[in-house]
Formats: structure tokens, sequence, C-alpha cells
């Protein structure tokens, strides 16, 4: 079985659509949670801004990663049934994803990990499991079966071989610490990439001075040029799809990193690939994966009860779907605008 993996470069695709930027850029890369990450920050105290981000994603990583042991989620993990003691952060992230699998039906599932780990999306040691192996697992992975306590000391409860993982979350939430960073060091225009999770402060700094909308490029499932742009400002942008991490396996068929938490068997729908806008980068990283996982009509009508995030639907049919808030916000490219189907969600 052959593992592949495509890289997201949202970055490169931003500088297509930001020229005339403020020369004063502090511009820092780095390598974190499995992944390349690039900040670029404008003002004077950028440089110190980007350094404190480093080391609070690193600070971030050393907590929440499954593979550390020095992790809370690993000792979590190997506890046999949740800490009595964990730190707030800790508690305040399962909260969150505990309430978004309530709210998105278990497409978004913080305690997929066996699942994943046996499916080698963990270790890169892919492979197919037997049905009867998923069977088993898919006991451990019932988040109904976890909570969280937030009293005087936060700890957290699972049951025994159950496996919490913040795969889906942890990028957004570093993000977002990101921009909280920024901010305190008075910076009012920043561009960062995590990995494909876009977050842009402020507006962007003409050399005139004048301020406007960053262009941030939106990934396309298809190829590497972007399907279009979005002018945003103060906003995150997210993107999960099928083409991202996957193997083929000794089947001939493709199986991706995304899972359906009922069946333990990576996500089989309509979808190439979503687009989440949003307020928060956590928010964004959460939704990419569960509206992903639900399929058009379900992640549609989620949408519609919701209205707190915008999103773009890209379907294996080439279609464009995109909901009324980013009307007047996304610009499709000339190109797929001729050759896809393009509508937007109401």
């Amino acid at each position: 079985m052959k593992a592949m993996k495509k890289t997201l470069l949202l970055l490169s695709t931003l500088s297509l659509f930001s020229c005339g930027q403020k020369t004063r850029e502090n511009r820092i890369t780095f390598e974190a949670m499995d992944t390349f990450m690039t900040l670029g920050s404008f003002g004077d105290n950028s440089g110190k801004a980007n350094s404190e981000i480093k080391e609070e994603v690193e600070r971030i990583e050393e907590l929440i990663s499954t593979t550390k042991e020095s992790s809370e989620i690993h000792k979590i993990n190997s506890s046999g049934g949740g800490l009595e003691k964990v730190s707030n952060e800790t508690a305040f992230l399962l909260d969150f994803a505990l309430k978004m699998a309530n709210e998105t039906d278990g497409a978004l599932n913080p305690c997929l990990y066996p699942i994943t780990k046996a499916w080698g999306f963990t270790s890169g040691d892919y492979r197919i499991p037997s049905d009867a192996e998923i069977g088993e697992l898919l006991a451990f992975t019932d988040f109904r079966k976890a909570s969280v306590s937030e009293n005087s000391i936060s700890s957290i409860s699972i049951e025994e071989n159950m496996k919490i993982d913040f795969g889906s979350i942890g990028k957004g939430y570093a993000a977002d610490q990101a921009v909280k960073i920024l901010k305190k060091n008075g910076i009012e225009s920043a561009v960062l990439d995590f990995g494909g999770n876009v977050q842009v402060v402020g507006g962007k700094i003409g050399k005139d001075g004048k301020i406007s909308d960053w262009a941030v490029g939106v990934q396309n499932p298809f190829g590497d040029e972007p399907l279009g742009k979005l002018s945003l400002r103060d906003k995150a942008v997210v993107t999960s799809g099928g083409y991202e991490r996957f193997f083929i396996g000794g089947d001939g068929k493709k199986y991706i990193h995304i899972f359906d938490s009922k069946t333990g068997r990576p996500v089989e729908n309509d979808l190439a690939s979503v687009t989440i806008v949003a307020d928060s980068g956590l928010y964004a990283d959460a939704l990419s994966t569960a509206m992903f996982a639900m399929g058009f009509d379900k992640a549609a009508d989620f949408w519609r009860s919701k209205r707190d995030f915008q999103m773009i639907l890209v379907t294996k049919n080439f279609g464009i779907h995109y909901t009324e808030g980013l009307v007047g916000i996304l610009e499709i490219k000339a190109q797929e605008a001729e050759t896809g189907i393009i509508k937007t969600v109401r």
C-alpha cells in the first residue's frame, strides 16, 4: 500500500493576491504538529511576537500530542479511565470537542483514535482492518462515554480502552492562540498558515499605508491552482478534503484520512472538499472536518441551523456551492466558473 499526502501551501497562494504590502515584514517558518507553519506579521514588535508564537505552538503540541509520553493526552490515553487532574486548557479543548460531537451527531469525534490508529493514519503504516477488528474498536469510540469536570479541579473521565485525539482541532486552537499573541504585541496586520489553516489579522497594509482586505486563495481539491479568492479581514479559513492524506490499498481503492465515526471507515460521500470561513480558527478547524464527514446535504442543513460561519462545498462532480454570506467576498476564477456548477446555498 502506498501513502500519499498533498502538502498545502496556502500562504504561497496568498502571496499571489497580496502585492504591495508594507515592507516591514517579519516572517518565520517552522515545523510543528507534523506540518510546516509560516507566519508573516507587520509592525515594530513583529519579530518578538513571531518568536513567542513559535514557543506557544510548541508548548501546545507538547500538551496535546498523542505520541509524546509527557503530554496530557498521552497520559489520559494511558490511564485506562482518564485523569483526576488535568490543565484547564486540556479540559476546555475536550469539552469543546465533545460539544461539537454532540451537535454534529459524531461527524466530529475526538474519540476516534483507536480507529485511525488501526488504519495506520497515526503512524504511516497503512492497512485495511478486518470487519471484525473495526467492530471491536468502534465500541471504544463512543464520545458520549467521555466527560469533563471543571470544578475547582478539572478532570477527564473516559472508559477503559478509549483514546482521545485533538488532531481535528489542534492547529485551529494554536492559530487562535497565535492571534492573541499578535494582538497583545500590538500587531494589527498579519497572516499565518498553519499547515493549510489560514488566519488573517486585520487588513493588508499597502505601501501607501492604506488598509485593504487580505485575499486568501481557496484550496482546489482537483489541482494546485486555487479555485478563487476570498477577500477577508480577521477571519480563519480552513479546508478539509480527501485529497490531503490518503493511501491506496491492496484492493486498488483510495482510503482517506477523514473517518465516518458510525462505520469506522474512511468517509465516502459526494464531497471533494469543504472550506470553512469563521471568526475562530478552532471552530473553523472542527467544522471543516465535521462538514466534510457529513456530506453535502447534511452540511448545508447544519449551516442553515447555525449561520455563524460561512462555507464552500466542492463536490466530486466539480460543483462549487457557497453560502450566501460569501456573496461579494468570494471570487471564483474564470476557468472554474466556466467548467463548474456554481450555486449559492441559502
